[in-house]
């Protein structure tokens, strides 16, 4: 029997022999019910000390790859081989390049997270053995009491405890929630939120976009489509930056009421609004219970802490407990979260925040006034803003200094002169070199196209 064992290995030597002895039996060159070698004989042809051997077969009985017979030793047992079809080749798994962007709009600076405190708050929330045990699918308590005052306070959100639930982000959350609503076509803003358009396409689900004006979705449109299903960036329509008029938001519900329809509100940000106070939200509009909410952390803390939370209308939120879906979110980060919630941190950290991102805003849109035929949308409320060279298609320019074309987020193309650019990873110096370089050729091709 040709074994040969690497004594230089971290491997355990009895592993090495078990593995060795298992592969043989797999592979058919040890044939079944074919005895094998006694632990004294082993020991003495690897050097190795009969323990070792000992520990080695009983991985091999365990698995019911050998058998003992009293006073006759071990045997192989009778065995499926594995066959192979075609020689073995390392898989290559051809994945999409992931196109860099300097000025991506999901990231924060995160040297503004206070890492500190909630390290302190996670340290004693893994001490709390009861969070071992499985909780409330729909998110625990303590956390979504404290989303219900946020909302409450900040957005004129009105809900029960109940109505609350969380989930790992709102594409997860919009998946559930079409499900519960039975998957209806859906009509959706142009340009828009990708994510949106991701879902429904993975779940084949039926879709229509309505164009986005200056002061939101175009509400003729909306009616003229009649879908069962709306979904809107109200308070910062993504990427535009438009702004749903009160008049707007109140069209929008008595529609949607009077069509027994409803309306999905993605609130993503709204904490970052600049200049004057932020409408209510749609849902705390609602008289008829036609909205469902939706919000997350990944603006007001980071991105990759993956924690959301939707308000449901209170037939969806029964229909949620009666279909025993579950929002997937470990326990400890929910009480951590609350925690950073209940001691006042969440507060004072979007303060900070929102003080920081202000300035920035403004320092970079001043400083883009200096170039001539240059216009800003959507830099009241945020992290993101678009920039726009009338016409000129800058999408070349775009690709080549990694930025974020328009058309990206607009399935009709009206953004070919439009960039998206985020503020929130680098500092105001960083993004002013960047977008100097990039609108400085944009300039000079217009120069040279020019009569």
């Amino acid at each position: 029997m040709l074994i040969t064992l690497d004594r230089q290995s971290d491997i355990p030597l009895f592993e090495q022999l078990y593995n060795a002895l298992k592969s043989q039996i797999l592979e058919g060159t040890l044939d079944s019910n074919k005895k094998l070698p006694s632990k004294r004989l082993l020991q003495a042809d690897l050097s190795i000390s009969q323990t070792t051997v000992e520990h080695a077969y009983q991985l091999l009985l365990d698995e019911d790859l050998i058998y003992s017979r009293e006073k006759s030793g071990f045997y192989v047992s009778a065995i499926d081989q594995l066959r192979q079809t075609a020689s073995p080749v390392a898989a290559r798994i051809k994945r999409p390049k992931q196109n860099e962007q300097a000025l991506p709009i999901d990231t924060i600076d995160t040297t503004l997270v206070q890492s500190d405190v909630l390290k302190n708050i996670a340290r004693e929330v893994y001490t709390i053995p009861e969070l071992l045990n499985k909780g409330d699918d729909s998110g625990e308590t303590v956390l979504k009491e404290q989303i219900r005052q946020y909302l409450r306070i900040n957005r004129g959100v009105t809900c029960a405890v109940d109505q609350i639930f969380i989930g790992p982000s709102t594409e997860f959350l919009l998946e559930q929630a079409l499900y519960l609503l039975g998957h209806p076509r859906v009509t959706i803003e142009d340009p828009g939120y990708p994510v949106v358009r991701k879902v429904l396409d993975r779940l084949d689900n039926g879709m229509d976009s309505a164009r986005v004006l200056q002061d939101g979705i175009d509400i003729d449109q909306v009616k003229a489509l009649n879908n069962p299903v709306v979904h809107v960036t109200p308070s910062h329509q993504f990427p535009s930056g438009a702004v749903m008029s009160l008049q707007k938001r109140i069209r929008l519900l008595n529609h949607a009421s009077s069509q027994n329809h409803y309306i999905i509100e993605d609130d993503y940000d709204s904490e970052f609004r600049y200049t004057g106070r932020p409408l209510p939200s749609l849902q705390g509009l609602d008289q008829n219970d036609r909205t469902i909410y939706m919000s997350t952390f990944s603006k007001s803390l980071y991105p990759s802490l993956r924690l959301a939370c939707m308000v449901l209308p209170a037939a969806l939120a029964e229909k949620y407990y009666d279909n025993a879906l579950s929002c997937n979110v470990p326990r400890q980060m929910q009480h951590i979260v609350a925690n950073f919630m209940v001691q006042g941190y969440l507060n004072r950290h979007i303060n900070r925040m929102r003080k920081i991102y202000r300035k920035k805003m403004r320092d970079v849109t001043q400083w883009l006034q200096t170039f001539e035929g240059v216009e800003i949308y959507g830099d009241h409320t945020g992290m993101h803003f678009m920039l726009r060279i009338p016409g000129i298609d800058i999408e070349s320019f775009a690709r080549s200094h990694h930025l974020v074309h328009g058309n990206v987020y607009s399935e009709t193309g009206v953004l070919s002169d439009t960039v998206v650019i985020g503020i929130g990873e680098k500092d105001t110096g960083e993004i002013i070199k960047i977008l100097d370089a990039f609108l400085k050729d944009c300039q000079t091709s217009a120069v040279k196209k020019s009569p």
